[in-house]
């Protein structure tokens, strides 16, 4: 097959800026990791010019998918898990070209898994599932048991990545069969979402009960990279100060409902500063674990 695609990615390899190439091939008739086609070729530059693109080629009867993608990008995904497909790509593809052992060093910190990406990971996990959690408890309040449900199987979905992401493995296409494995117990409530014979309203309902329970379980893995960040403050942080911070880029937009939601727990103390408006306080937050 190498031979076959050397044709197609020979060129690429000649690059300067190109760190690295990865061939995966397909491993059922339809296989979505690759497009549905027979190769897909990852090709890895520090070309600032290249954010991601990808491009369609036809040798006889092989059919080939080409991802260009530059270095931070792909960073980007495997940090944020923004695409998951990426982290098979990576670690399940042949490398067929590299630069400075880049994609065999790649590869290794896959298998490591940093502890600040994965705390990262479990933090946006976390945020999407109480935004999850609360919406579709609103919703199933009003009546609206279909988009209750939607809100609910999505809360479950990202449960179980938290669950996979807290015993320090990456999350998977195949999230589910992990989840079986590493917590049986959101596994069992997403069967009884799934298949229960309950009509509806009583399936949403009594997988409401077992989400917040299980929520409160993992507040503190879900917490943990935002207290880090706020304890390294030796004062209380504004809301502003918390939103402009690039640690916490990903997390602005669920940052204040995590605030709200850790103050009602207790895990973060609101203090206030006097302003120059006269009766006007800022108010200030600080982490309590």
């Amino acid at each position: 097959m190498e031979q076959v695609t050397r044709t197609i990615y020979s060129e690429y390899a000649a690059y300067p800026e190109t760190q690295g190439i990865i061939s995966v091939e397909k491993r059922q008739p339809r296989d979505s990791l690759t497009d549905q086609f027979d190769v897909l070729l990852l090709v890895i530059t520090r070309d600032p010019s290249i954010e991601w693109t990808v491009k369609h080629y036809r040798l006889d009867t092989l059919r080939v998918s080409l991802h260009l993608v530059n270095e931070q990008v792909l960073s980007r995904w495997l940090i944020l898990n923004a695409n998951r497909r990426a982290v098979h790509w990576i670690s399940e593809g042949t490398i067929i070209f590299e630069r400075n052992d880049y994609l065999t060093d790649l590869k290794k910190q896959l298998l490591n898994f940093p502890e600040t990406e994965r705390c990262l990971q479990m933090s946006l996990s976390f945020a999407k599932l109480l935004r999850r959690f609360q919406d579709g408890r609103n919703l199933f309040s009003r009546g609206n048991y279909y988009d209750a449900y939607t809100h609910v199987h999505h809360a479950l979905h990202h449960l179980a990545r938290l669950s996979v992401l807290e015993k320090g493995a990456h999350p998977e296409v195949v999230v589910w069969e992990q989840a079986r494995l590493d917590d049986p117990d959101v596994y069992k409530l997403y069967e009884q979402l799934l298949l229960s014979e309950e009509t509806l309203e009583q399936r949403i309902h009594l997988a409401l009960i077992g989400l917040e329970h299980l929520l409160q379980s993992k507040v503190l893995s879900g917490g943990k990279y935002l207290f880090e960040v706020m304890r390294e403050h030796d004062r209380p942080w504004t809301m502003y100060e918390l939103m402009e911070d690039d640690r916490l880029e990903e997390l602005k937009v669920d940052l204040g409902s995590l605030i709200d939601f850790f103050i009602r727990k207790g895990l973060v103390r609101i203090s206030y500063q006097r302003t120059k408006g006269l009766g006007v306080e800022l108010v200030t937050y600080e982490p309590v674990v």
